[in-house]
């Protein structure tokens, strides 16, 4: 099995909670499963596994990873994403249950004199009530009278 040993380093390596998660050689605390990013550390795995990481000097060949230890560290993906989600549901639970054990407040909706005046008024009324309001139905076409045909508007001369 060939690897790039300072990627697994118990407190360095890039790798190492993946790697304990995986082979369950230690337990992992909660804080050491919050620390990874899954999207980035599959990426990793995928660039180590496609060789495009460089070399640590110049001169050494690039790092790579058996085929063993990558689907070791993508099982410790998953195992690690599971307790992510397991520790989520875990604290909506806790909040939830902190959310029905409060006791409610006494009065919810309020009557209208208790209202705060944030609502908004009626635009109308408004116009209304002001001195010099503008007609609101200012604009507006009202057809009272008929309408002249355009034969009479257009007066033809006699041409005789």
């Amino acid at each position: 099995m060939f690897y790039y040993p300072t990627a697994l380093k118990r407190h360095t390596g890039c790798f190492t909670t993946i790697w304990l998660a995986a082979t369950k050689g230690i337990k992992v605390s909660r804080r050491d499963y919050l620390k990874v990013n899954v999207k980035t550390t599959c990426d990793d795995i995928m660039d180590y596994v496609l060789v495009r990481v460089p070399p640590p000097r110049p001169g050494l060949p690039r790092p790579r990873f058996s085929l063993y230890l990558s689907s070791q560290l993508q099982y410790g993906v998953v195992v690690v994403y599971h307790h992510q989600c397991g520790i989520l549901l875990d604290e909506l639970q806790t909040t939830l249950d902190r959310l029905t054990k409060q006791k409610p407040s006494g009065k919810i909706n309020l009557d209208d004199k208790e209202r705060p005046s944030l609502c908004v008024p009626d635009a109308l009324l408004l116009l209304n009530e002001t001195e010099g309001a503008l007609d609101p139905l200012f604009g507006v076409m009202t057809f009272g009278e008929a309408v002249p045909s355009p034969r009479t508007l257009i007066q033809v001369p006699d041409l005789v």
